[in-house]
C-alpha cells in the first residue's frame, strides 16, 4: 500500500508540515506496514519555502533585508538538496509585515525581495524559485529592479532615488550598467497562480491596491504609473504581470523571469509527479475548499497529477464550501475534518485531533 499525502497548509491554523505530519500518524496507526511518503505544498505564496524545504531536506537561512517601509526584516529562503535557491516575495516586501494603518502601496517598495534576490545571485545560485504571493506593493518591481543595480531615470535624467509606487509615473528611462553580472545567466522560476494582466480593471491597482492600502485616488494614480512602466520598458503584457503588486511583470522585464503556476512548480521541484507512480492514493487538503479550489487551485491540480498516473485523490479540509458537484468531478472523496464545533476559534482548536481522527476512519473503510 503506496499513499501520497501532500496537503496545503490551513492557513491561519496549520503549515502544510504539520498537516502532513498527523496524516501520516494516523495512516500508520491503522495500517502499519503502508508506505507513506509526505509532501508539504504550497502554492508560491506564504509558506512556500518551509513547505518546499520540509518536503526535500533543504536547508532554512536568514538575511535582514529592506522591508516593504524601509524597517529592516528578517527574511527568509531555502537551499534545496539539488542546489535550487527558494525565496519567497512576502518574507521581505509582504503585507503580513505591516501593521493595517500603515499600508501605504505610493510607498511600499519590493527592495528587499531584490536584496534576497541579489544576495543569492551572489552567492552563485544560479537557480532560483520565487513565490511571488501576499505583498504589500504596487511598484511594478522597480524596487526590487533597484536593489538589482537599475537605475531609473525621470525626462531630466536624473537618478530617481525614491521608491514605492509614487515613482511610476516619473520614469522616463532605465539605466542597466550597473545591473550585477550574474543576473544575465540566472534561470528565475516565479511560482505564481495569479493571471491579471498589469494594468486595466483586472490589473494590480484596480484588483489588490484596495486591499494594500489604496485610496480610489491612488488607485488612479498607481494604474497610470504602471502603464507608463510597460511604456518605457517596451515589453507588452502577458497573463501574470499583475501579480504581487505588478512584481510578476518586473520579474519579467528585469530578470528575464518565467512565471509558472505555482503548484505545478512546486510539485515538480519537490518530485511529487514521480513520488505518485505506482500510488494507491493521494491524500491533499487545506483550510477551505469551495468552488475556486476545484477550478485549479493547489488541490485540484494535484488530483489531476494522481489521475493521470492512476491513484485516486481523497481531498481531507477544514471546511467545504459552496457547490459541492464539482468537488465529485475532481477530487475520489471529499472530506470536511469539522466535528460540530460551534465558532471557528474552536474549529481551529480542535483541528489537529479532528484530521487524525477522519484519517483514521477513512482508512478503516477503504483498507480494513
Amino acid at each position: 500500500m503506496k499513499i501520497v499525502v501532500a496537503p496545503d497548509s490551513y492557513k491561519g491554523n496549520m503549515r502544510s508540515a504539520k498537516v502532513c505530519e498527523i496524516i501520516k500518524s494516523a495512516i500508520l496507526m491503522e495500517i502499519p506496514e503502508a508506505e507513506v511518503l509526505a509532501f508539504p505544498m504550497a502554492d508560491g505564496g506564504e509558506g512556500t519555502v518551509d513547505a518546499m524545504v520540509a518536503a526535500t531536506g533543504g536547508s532554512l537561512h536568514a538575511l535582514e533585508v529592506c522591508g516593504p517601509l524601509g524597517d529592516p526584516v528578517e527574511a527568509h529562503y531555502g537551499l534545496l538538496p539539488d542546489g535550487t535557491a527558494v525565496m519567497e516575495m512576502a518574507s521581505a516586501s509582504g503585507i503580513e509585515l505591516l501593521s493595517v494603518d500603515r499600508l501605504n502601496p505610493m510607498e511600499a517598495t519590493s527592495f528587499g525581495t531584490g536584496q534576497v534576490l541579489k544576495h543569492l545571485l551572489e552567492q552563485g545560485h544560479a537557480s532560483i524559485v520565487m513565490g511571488i504571493g501576499g505583498s504589500a506593493t504596487v511598484d511594478g518591481g522597480t524596487g526590487m529592479a533597484q536593489a538589482l543595480g537599475y537605475r531609473l531615470l525621470d525626462a531630466a535624467g536624473n537618478e530617481i532615488g525614491e521608491r514605492g509606487g509614487q515613482v511610476l509615473s516619473r520614469i522616463a528611462r532605465f539605466d542597466s550598467s550597473l545591473v550585477l553580472p550574474g543576473l544575465a545567466d540566472a534561470k528565475i522560476r516565479v511560482a505564481c497562480d495569479v493571471t491579471n494582466p498589469l494594468t486595466g480593471p483586472n490589473g494590480a491597482a484596480a484588483v489588490f491596491g484596495p486591499q494594500k492600502g489604496a485610496t480610489p485616488g491612488m488607485v488612479g494614480q498607481l494604474d497610470a504609473g504602471l502603464s507608463n512602466l510597460c511604456k518605457v520598458a517596451g515589453v507588452g503584457g502577458a497573463p501574470g504581470d499583475g501579480a504581487a503588486g505588478g512584481l510578476g511583470y518586473g520579474l519579467r522585464v528585469f530578470c528575464n523571469a518565467g512565471i509558472v503556476p505555482g503548484a505545478n512548480l512546486v510539485a515538480e521541484t519537490v518530485g511529487l509527479p514521480a513520488a505518485l507512480v505506482g500510488a494507491d492514493l493521494l491524500i491533499t487538503g487545506e483550510g477551505r475548499t469551495d468552488g475556486q479550489t476545484a477550478s485549479g487551485k493547489l488541490c485540484s491540480v494535484l488530483a489531476a497529477m494522481a489521475r493521470g498516473r492512476g491513484a485516486k485523490t481523497l481531498l481531507v479540509s477544514g471546511a467545504l464550501q459552496g457547490e459541492m458537484e464539482p468537488f465529485l468531478e475532481v477530487f475520489d472523496f471529499s472530506f470536511s475534518i469539522s466535528a460540530g464545533h460551534v465558532s471557528l476559534e474552536e474549529c481551529m482548536a480542535h483541528a489537529p485531533d479532528d484530521l487524525a481522527f477522519v484519517i483514521r476512519n477513512v482508512m478503516r473503510i477503504m483498507y480494513k
